[in-house]
């Protein structure tokens, strides 16, 4: 196992911290000597740590989260793969996380085969930049989305909201011209 080729891998194609990576390399061998065995394990745990790390930056707040997470599994299966080593252990954590993490559900149709309705619709709520013409958009879609797909109840709830804000906005109005119409005379 070459180390500059997976100290590579780490740093420059998996973003980890090189400093970080190569103190804890130093620390590991101080303490438990070295052996090819110590390294493999070494590089596991250390692409388990990037990836949870990954995991706790990306997630839902990349609309690619699973696609970037699965490239990161298959850089260092590849690498696995080049040295000859034993990768089943990484490809059932590659595997587990995309059948538990991201199930493969259209929650916008039918389901054909049994004819039952789409699992309940769970709304969505990215962060848009406000001050930019995409991410005033990109907010309004998703309120969009979130009412035509939620349900009865959020529909509900959304509309008493408009219709307190329209009644705060009329009273605020009459008040005014009120007031308007006592100073002018």
């Amino acid at each position: 196992m070459d180390e500059t080729k997976y100290r590579n891998l780490f740093v420059a194609q998996l973003r980890g911290s090189a400093s970080d990576f190569d103190n804890e390399f130093k620390r590991v061998i101080r303490e438990n000597g070295y052996s090819e065995e110590l390294k493999k394990e070494f590089y596991f745990a250390a692409f388990d740590s990037i990836i949870k790390v990954n995991k706790n930056l990306l997630v839902r707040k990349d609309e690619f989260y699973k696609e970037n997470v699965v490239a990161l599994y298959n850089l260092f299966i590849n690498a696995l793969i080049e040295d000859g080593i034993d990768y089943s252990s990484i490809e059932e954590k590659k595997a587990n996380f995309e059948k538990n993490e991201f199930p493969e559900v259209n929650l916008y149709a039918k389901d054909i085969k049994s004819n039952k309705p789409a699992p309940e619709y769970i709304p969505t709520y990215k962060q848009y930049n406000p001050n930019t013409k995409y991410g005033r958009r990109k907010a309004r879609e998703q309120a969009q989305r979130n009412y035509e797909n939620g349900t009865e109840e959020y529909r509900n709830d959304i509309d008493n909201i408009k219709i307190i804000l329209w009644l705060i906005v009329i009273v605020v109005g009459i008040i005014f011209f009120y007031i308007k119409t006592k100073l002018s005379s």
